[in-house]
Formats: structure tokens, C-alpha cells, sequence
């Protein structure tokens, strides 16, 4: 008896009574075990052992199932145990009936709810959705609805399209590639595949882009609680006019950034040519003989003036196929310098222009070397894709 302690340690949690029961009838015999069980059932009766009884229609706990089990095991019958616990007499009976079949308490797995579709509506839905990748779950549903009979909700459609793997997410804006850009984009890289580091480290990058004043053309994101759409944080403020930009030229290698040129006004083949004169030429020179020059096919850069211009200079240009800005690692620095550039508190164009070149300036020369670094593989993509889009 004195491992049992006072009855004040006693172990009162009802997940403890199976075991309790359980390892004393092994230990002690069944003398202790009866005095053990009565003294349960006498807590039981008067209140001191509570129980979180399950509501009607709800599955017992298996802390109540294991008590229901050891009560029998200790020979009261299914009425007194049912009494006892406030239970029903068939919800004690099938415990313990389901105990003596199976040895466990432990419910047998069920396959729920049938499914409302059939395996053909399913690989009907499942063709509509691949054939029509922007087809609504709606109009997927009112399709079936329509070859079927059957009414679906949009909702089950989802979960009939999440179970096979298909979910809906936010396409990726790529430039329109026609078969004539594909075509061109695979011949480039085939004629790059061979090419090794020290070539793509004598290319200088060069391309234009749009730098707002206030805010940004991208996709932004906020963390919110339900109730604050409206909250000065959680809001994107907009002006009219989008509060100003400028437009740069820039040009970038392997060995860091080059010179940065604003645009004044619309750009056009004769200040095109003035920029590659004053800002490509002494980025060009710093690359050594074997500098290749890179920018992409827009109108002015294939002028009979800038073609004449870059011929007059002996620059070596490389040929580009069109619409491929995921093969200009500079289009990644831009993105680079626009997050930097979202940090910085500016109000006014004059202070944008001043953020800009300094943000540019302060570019690590690691950041411009892993871009290029990474030419082989968007080459291989392209390959791969067989001139389509790449993730870069």
C-alpha cells in the first residue's frame, strides 16, 4: 500500500485511469486493484473525478473510451458503467464491443461523405481546366452542370482541381512570344551554349527603363488583420499623374555598372547615338579589345543612323533576338536598384535623379558578376523551353 502514497497524490487526470488500472493489475494482483477501482468509482460517484462529457452526436474522447474499457475489465456491466459516466447503454456497449474486436478503442478508418462527382465528371472538369487554363471555376461548373445534369458548386469544382494538383495563381507577365521569336531565341542559344565565362565576362549590357517618383508599375503586398483594408499602413497611396519619372539609360558587366545617362524628353536615333558616344564608348574601352556591345532591337538601336554610328566606331555588337529581356541579366539590376530606391525618401524629381546615381554607383561589383554569372543557364532554359519563356 505505500506505493500508492496518500490519497490526496492520487493520479486524478482522467487520460492516467486506463493506465493506472492497467499497470496495478499487472503489479500489484488483483486485491490492490479492486481497492484502486473502488476507489475510482467512489470519486467518480461523489464529483470529485469530473469528466469533459461528449455531446450528443459527438465521438467519445479515447481518455473516455480507455475508462469505459477498464470499468468493464473490472466487472461492472454496460447499464452501471453507462450510469456512471452519463452515457448511453448502446454508446458503452459498441465501446466495448468494438474493444473485444478489435483490441483497440481507436475507431476504424471511414471514407466519409461519397463524393458528389464521379471519376468522368472529375476527368471531364480536369480536361476543361487544361484546355482552357483562364476558365472560371464558375463556368467549369456551370459546363458540367450543363453536360451532366448534375448541379456542382464552384466551390466543389476548386476542391476537385486542388485534389488532381491544379490551383489558382496569378499568371506571370511575359512579352507575347510568336513562333518567329521563338525560332530566333533558340538560334541564339545554340550559337551561346559553347560560349565559357570569359566571353559573357567582355559583354557590356545596356537597356532603358522608367524609374517612378512616387511608387511603383509592380504588384505590392501588405500583412493585415481582417478590418484594416483602410488603415494609413495597409493602403498603397496613389497622385495624379503618378507624381513624376525618369527615364535612364544604363549599361552594366561582369567587372560592375557602367556609365548612367538621363533621358531627357522622347528619345530618338540622334540622341540615342549621342548617349552611346558619351556613356557606352568609355564603358565599352574598360572591357579591353574583345568587348562585345549588347542592346536589344528597339527602333532606334537598329537605325540606319546608330548602325552607321557603332560601324564608324568598330564596335562589335552582338545579335539579339527580339523579345527577350530574360536574357538581360540588366533587366534583373534594374529590379535591384528599384527595391533600393523604394527605401529612400524622396519628393521631388531632383532629389529622384540624385538617389538614382548614387543607389547606381553603390551597386557591389558581386551583384553585376553573379547576374552574368548566370548567362549559361539562361541559355540552357531557352533550350530547354525550345525558345519559349524562362523563369528568369
Amino acid at each position: 500500500m505505500s506505493k500508492l502514497g496518500p490519497i490526496s497524490h492520487f493520479p486524478f487526470p482522467v487520460s492516467c485511469d486506463s493506465l493506472v488500472l492497467q499497470g496495478l493489475r499487472c503489479e500489484w494482483g488483483a486485491g490492490v486493484l479492486n481497492l484502486v477501482s473502488s476507489l475510482s468509482h467512489f470519486l467518480i460517484l461523489t464529483g470529485h473525478w469530473k469528466f469533459n462529457m461528449a455531446p450528443h452526436g459527438k465521438e467519445l474522447s479515447e481518455d473516455l473510451k480507455k475508462i469505459i474499457v477498464a470499468l468493464h475489465k473490472d466487472g461492472l456491466g454496460y447499464k452501471k458503467i453507462a450510469k456512471t459516466l452519463k452515457l448511453s447503454c448502446n454508446t458503452v456497449a459498441k465501446t466495448i464491443q468494438r474493444f473485444n474486436w478489435t483490441g483497440s478503442t481507436q475507431n476504424r478508418p471511414r471514407h466519409g461523405r461519397p463524393k458528389k462527382l464521379s471519376a468522368r465528371a472529375q476527368r471531364h472538369i480536369q480536361r476543361l481546366s487544361l484546355g482552357n487554363r483562364r476558365m472560371s471555376a464558375a463556368s467549369i461548373a456551370a459546363e458540367v452542370e450543363g453536360v451532366g445534369g448534375q448541379p456542382v458548386s464552384a466551390q466543389t469544382i476548386r476542391r476537385t482541381l486542388h485534389q488532381i494538383g491544379l490551383h489558382g495563381c496569378r499568371p506571370r507577365r511575359k512579352p507575347l512570344l510568336k513562333m518567329m521569336h521563338k525560332k530566333a531565341r533558340k538560334q541564339f542559344a545554340e550559337d551561346k551554349q559553347t560560349k565559357d565565362m570569359d566571353y559573357w565576362n567582355h559583354v557590356l549590357w545596356s537597356d532603358e527603363t522608367k524609374i517612378n517618383l512616387f511608387g511603383s508599375d509592380g504588384v505590392k503586398r501588405v500583412w493585415r488583420q481582417p478590418g484594416e483594408e483602410y488603415k494609413d499602413k495597409c493602403v498603397l497611396p496613389t497622385v495624379k499623374h503618378g507624381g513624376g519619372s525618369v527615364m535612364v539609360w544604363g549599361c552594366m558587366s561582369a567587372a560592375g555598372t557602367g556609365e548612367l545617362q538621363f533621358i531627357e524628353g522622347t528619345m530618338n536615333a540622334n540622341m540615342y547615338c549621342d548617349i552611346l558616344k558619351q556613356s557606352m564608348i568609355p564603358s565599352l574601352r574598360r572591357l579591353g579589345r574583345r568587348a562585345v556591345f549588347q542592346h536589344d532591337n528597339d527602333p532606334k538601336h537598329t537605325s540606319k543612323t546608330t548602325t552607321a554610328l557603332l560601324k564608324k566606331l568598330r564596335v562589335k555588337v552582338m545579335d539579339w533576338p527580339s523579345m527577350s529581356p530574360d536574357l538581360n541579366p540588366i533587366e534583373h539590376l534594374w529590379g535591384i536598384l528599384k527595391r533600393k530606391l523604394e527605401e529612400c525618401k524622396v519628393s521631388n524629381i531632383h532629389q529622384l535623379r540624385d538617389v538614382v546615381m548614387e543607389e547606381w554607383k553603390r551597386t557591389p561589383v558581386a551583384t553585376c558578376e553573379a547576374l552574368v554569372n548566370s548567362m549559361p543557364k539562361r541559355v540552357k532554359a531557352v533550350l530547354e523551353n525550345d525558345g519559349g519563356h524562362t523563369k528568369y
